[in-house]
C-alpha cells in the first residue's frame, strides 16, 4: 500500500462529504426559489381578484383587506427574494468547498502516481541490474 493512500482515502471522504454538502444547499436553494414563484402566483391571483372586485364593486372594508394582504404576500415575496439570495451564496460557498477539496484529492493522486511511477522504475532497475549481473557471471565450462 502507497503511502499516500490514507491521504487520497481522506480527501476521498472529504470531498464526498463536501459534495454532499454542495447538493443539499442546491436542493435548499431551488425549494426557496420554488417558494418565491409560488408567492408570486399569489400575488398574481389575488391581484386579478382586487381588479374583478374593483370592477363588480366592493366595499371599503373588504378594498382595504384585499390591499392589506396583497402588502402581506408582497412582504413575504421580498423575505422569500432575500432567502433565494442567501441560499445561492450558501450553494455557491458549498460548491467553492468541494472545489477546494477535490483539487486536494488530485493533488494526492498525482502524488501517489508519481510515488507508483518512481517504485516501478526502481523495481525495473533492480531487475535489469541482476540481470546484467546474471550475463556477466563467467558460464562454466
Amino acid at each position: 500500500m502507497s503511502k499516500f493512500a490514507l491521504l487520497v482515502r481522506l480527501a476521498t471522504d472529504r470531498m464526498d462529504a463536501a459534495a454532499e454538502r454542495m447538493r443539499k444547499a442546491q436542493l435548499a436553494h431551488a425549494q426557496a426559489e420554488n417558494t418565491l414563484e409560488q408567492i408570486k402566483g399569489y400575488i398574481s391571483d389575488y391581484q386579478q381578484r382586487m381588479l374583478a372586485l374593483g370592477q363588480t364593486g366592493t366595499s371599503v372594508a373588504q378594498w382595504a383587506d384585499y390591499r392589506l394582504f396583497l402588502q402581506k404576500l408582497d412582504d413575504a415575496r421580498e423575505q422569500q427574494s432575500r432567502e433565494v439570495d442567501r441560499s445561492m451564496q450558501r450553494f455557491l460557498m458549498e460548491k467553492q468547498a468541494w472545489l477546494q477539496q477535490r483539487k486536494q484529492l488530485k493533488s494526492y493522486e498525482v502524488l501517489q502516481e508519481r510515488e507508483k511511477a518512481r517504485l516501478a522504475l526502481r523495481q525495473r532497475r533492480q531487475e535489469q541490474k541482476a540481470l546484467d549481473e546474471f550475463a556477466a557471471r563467467p558460464k562454466p565450462q
